[in-house]
């Protein structure tokens, strides 16, 4: 093998190891009561619908920084690295229709925590079972729960299957 015939391989090996991790990507900002904060990962995960038995619906995680897909599947533990690591992230659940069932922005300025699908709006500009992307934005600043709020940030995520979800075969 010659050596530029080395360098262009290592090139295509290098190219395509990085390529995973450009498919996870996001660009926009959550303001939570005054202070505002840079969201720039993006992951996606299936789920067992908790709302339609038998079918998958895909969580969506905007953060301010990588996380796991552990993680994402767990409400719960996002609010937890939200008190004790400060994590800034938006978490959304969609059903297999694309329709927001949930939306739970995520930041330490908050003093309760903020959950519903009635202040996000869901621009969709890929959505299979093998990737989501689009865009996730409140209309305008929201005003709740003595809280304010507002989101905008596009991203795009390749969706992390489970291989414990329980789907219904279709007959």
């Amino acid at each position: 093998m010659t050596r530029s015939s080395c360098i262009a391989a290592l090139a295509f090996a290098l190219a395509l190891a990085a390529a995973p991790a450009l498919a996870q990507q996001a660009k926009g900002t959550l303001e939570a009561n005054g202070r505002s904060a840079s969201l720039s990962h993006a992951i996606a995960v299936e789920v067992d619908s908790t709302t339609e038995p038998g079918y998958l619906d895909v969580v969506v995680v905007v953060s301010d920084r990588k996380l796991s897909a552990r993680d994402a599947r767990d409400a719960a533990l996002l609010e937890g690295k939200v008190r004790s690591e400060g994590l800034v992230a938006l978490r959304v659940v969609l059903n297999p229709d694309a329709r927001v069932m949930s939306a739970e922005p995520l930041h330490p300025a908050f003093t309760t925590f903020v959950s519903s699908a009635l202040w996000v709006r869901f621009v969709p500009s890929a959505y299979d079972e093998k990737k989501v992307a689009g865009r996730f934005h409140t209309p305008g600043r929201q005003n709740e729960f003595r809280q304010q709020w507002s989101y905008d940030v596009t991203f795009s995520a390749p969706i992390a299957l489970d291989p414990a979800a329980k789907t219904v075969p279709r007959k």
